[in-house]
């Protein structure tokens, strides 16, 4: 119990020292990649499913090299389809979205840094296409106007890969959005993507 004690207090006293050697470093950077994700109407029918891409760029701060908060504003499209009695109907939207997600961070480790993320996530989407292709293979098209914001809750996890100034970080997301009941419509979009950033 003694010897425990003491490799435990070791360990924290080497933790504690490198934690205190660099409480706060920054990184610059892109991200990018695909987003699977579903759109339930709410209305007892089948669910909408699809994939799209997001692209942005943005900053991460890490506090003590173990919190990091990262900020990486992106585009993103999103695809939701469904088969239906006559043809398959689409809608696809091009959207803005604004994460914000906290991590719990493996700093310590030399090379490859692992982390698990929470956050909440502003989505705003824009114009849009309704398209309905019919069995066969003829399609109609409908802009659908006007733009709606929705919030989502961010649950993360990845991994920070350090090379001398470049953090390249493979992450998975779900980003869930809340739902009133039963019948209110449900967005849920999962990212898939991979960040390349710059660490003075």
């Amino acid at each position: 119990m003694k010897k425990l004690l003491i490799i435990f207090v070791g360990l924290s006293v080497v933790v504690f020292g490198q934690c205190l050697s660099s409480p706060i470093s920054t990184r610059v950077g892109i991200k990018l990649g695909f987003n699977p994700g579903s759109y339930d109407p709410g209305n007892g029918g089948d669910s909408f499913s699809g994939t799209g891409m997001h692209f942005g760029f943005g900053m991460g701060t890490d506090f003590v090299s173990l919190i990091s908060i990262d900020m990486v504003p992106q585009f993103r499209t999103t695809n939701y389809s469904r088969d239906e009695l006559l043809g398959t109907r689409t809608y696809s939207y091009k959207n803005l979205y604004f994460p914000i997600l906290v991590s719990l961070k493996g700093g310590m480790i030399p090379l490859v840094s692992p982390y698990l993320g929470l956050g909440i996530g502003i989505n705003i989407q824009f114009e849009g296409i309704d398209r309905f292709e019919f069995n066969n293979g003829t399609a109609v098209e409908d802009k659908i106007e006007g733009s709606s914001t929705s919030g989502f809750l961010i649950l993360g996890i990845g991994a920070e890969i350090k090379l001398t100034k470049l953090r390249i970080s493979p992450e998975f997301t779900a980003n869930l959005q809340p739902k009133d009941s039963d019948t209110s419509p449900q967005t849920t979009d999962y990212h898939i993507s991979v960040g390349v950033f710059y660490s003075p």
